[in-house]
């Protein structure tokens, strides 16, 4: 099997330079050739690590390049339900990529219960809750902001992501969890 590096025609955004893009993207084309490039003597002990890094890529880059306003759908509606209002998920989920060293903010569906996790994983293959379907991927290893924040500015690069999403791809993943 080869995998195909999926092409992201991403423009600057307001809090995403130009730079930081190009730089995030050649890290993700990286991944892809890393994971066509596994022998099988290697594949067993890099592939979930290059693999998930590729497939959260594809995630995040995705959701980038919208105006930032939610959609009102069946998504806002859902985490209104469980967390009481759509500011009480947004806290939690930012506190969450808020969380010390390198790694992923993920959103997910648990389609059995019917149930959202706000989850951390730290390395890319470490911390996935199995059978779960992930409708929102933030990247907060350092190569997703350091061109355009320090690491004590995280904050103000979570707040860019927020407001650079495409809330209707996140809507889509979240009506496919739901099938």
């Amino acid at each position: 099997m080869t995998y195909t590096e999926q092409q992201f025609n991403l423009p600057e955004m307001p809090g995403l330079s130009a730079k930081q893009i190009d730089v995030h993207l050649k890290l993700y084309a990286g991944y892809v050739k890393n994971v066509n490039a596994l022998t099988p003597d290697v594949a067993p002990y890099r592939l979930a690590f290059e693999f998930n890094g590729m497939r959260l890529h594809e995630l995040y880059f995705e959701a980038l390049g919208g105006d930032g306003v939610m959609v009102e759908g069946t998504l806002k509606s859902a985490v209104e339900k469980q967390y009481g209002s759509f500011d009480a998920w947004l806290t939690e989920f930012k506190n969450i990529a808020m969380t010390r060293g390198i790694g992923w903010a993920l959103l997910t569906f648990d389609a059995k219960t019917s149930t959202f996790h706000n989850v951390w994983v730290r390395d890319h293959e470490v911390g996935h809750l199995g059978d779960l379907r992930i409708i929102f991927a933030l990247d907060v290893w350092e190569h997703a902001f350091m061109v355009d924040y320090v690491p004590s500015e995280r904050v103000d690069y979570i707040a860019a992501v927020f407001q650079n999403l495409k809330w209707d791809v996140l809507e889509g993943r979240f009506v496919k969890a739901l099938a």
